[in-house]
């Protein structure tokens, strides 16, 4: 079986990372984890099909959800955030 992501697998694993971040150990969790790289695995593989603009702009804010010194709040909102424009 070989499927292909398209964009609704890289928003959904996007908002599941958002979700899993509600656990008690937050970004450390380990299904955080696993969506957030599950969803820059596939935005990869992906990225000609949106075009490079959306594709660096969704790289961007989900850097910047990577970024410690920000707030919780501002992490989670920065991936709900890539998950739209993708």
């Amino acid at each position: 079986m070989s499927h292909l992501p398209n964009e609704i697998d890289i928003k959904t694993d996007l908002r599941r990372s958002v979700m899993a971040s509600f656990s008690p150990k937050q970004f450390s969790d380990t299904n955080f984890k696993t969506f957030i790289g599950n969803a820059q695995k596939n935005l990869e593989l992906i990225k000609e099909k949106i075009g490079e603009k959306r594709y660096l702009e969704a790289k961007e804010r989900i850097m910047k959800s990577e970024d410690k010194r920000n707030s919780v709040e501002k992490r989670r909102e920065d991936l709900l955030t890539a998950s739209s424009l993708i």
